[in-house]
């Protein structure tokens, strides 16, 4: 009984909605006449005409809640709609041209095939730097032996300075100890001159 309640019930709704499908059908028609005309009603700086469709939910005032497929297909439509109208974009623009894939292959061979070979030798820029490299370090090789001559020759300086004084010391050493023998005895020689008038006097 339950089960030929709810099959009634069907073929019933099913039956309401072929019976008003003719209407909806007529009010979509002439609205999507309406919206071709106002289409052709172009100002610059607005967007005129209404771009949505109505639809059965529309009319009887259900919301359509909609799905993933209902969203992908706004969005195709969306997409073909940006593509097909030129009023926004103004005068003298067209929408951007779209290839298929062979139609592209095809244009990105012709386009590398025009470009011109690469001329002349090959490495140059590396070859360059190498050659760049090998002086920087010779110049810092040369530096660093000039640095090590410079300290030779301060070094060898230093040592001649100091034979040279050596040298002279040397030379003038037996003077310096014959005046020295000299002075020492003359204060030996005073010394014992004045401990004996010392004597001489305790004893008086």
């Amino acid at each position: 009984g339950s089960a030929l309640t709810s099959t009634t019930r069907t073929l019933s709704s099913t039956t309401s909605k072929k019976g008003n499908t003719g209407q909806f059908g007529d009010s979509n028609k002439q609205h999507e006449e309406w919206v071709k005309f106002q289409q052709g009603l172009v100002v610059d700086g607005f967007e005129t005409g209404a771009i949505t469709k109505l639809t059965d939910a529309n009319l009887q005032g259900r919301k359509v809640r909609g799905g993933k497929q209902l969203r992908k297909q706004r969005e195709k439509d969306k997409e073909e709609r940006a593509t097909q109208r030129t009023e926004d974009l103004g005068r003298g623009l067209f929408p951007p041209l779209r290839y298929s894939e062979e139609e592209t292959a095809r244009l990105l061979k012709e386009a590398y095939a025009a470009i011109p070979e690469r001329a002349g030798p090959r490495r140059s820029r590396a070859k360059k730097r190498e050659r760049n490299r090998q002086r920087t370090i010779r110049f810092i090789q040369k530096t660093y032996k000039d640095n090590l001559v410079a300290a030779h020759s301060r070094k060898m300086e230093d040592r001649s300075r100091v034979a040279k004084e050596s040298r002279v010391v040397r030379n003038t050493a037996e003077r310096v100890r014959e005046s020295e023998r000299e002075y020492q005895n003359f204060i030996l020689e005073r010394s014992i001159a004045m401990s004996a008038a010392a004597k001489e006097n305790s004893i008086l």
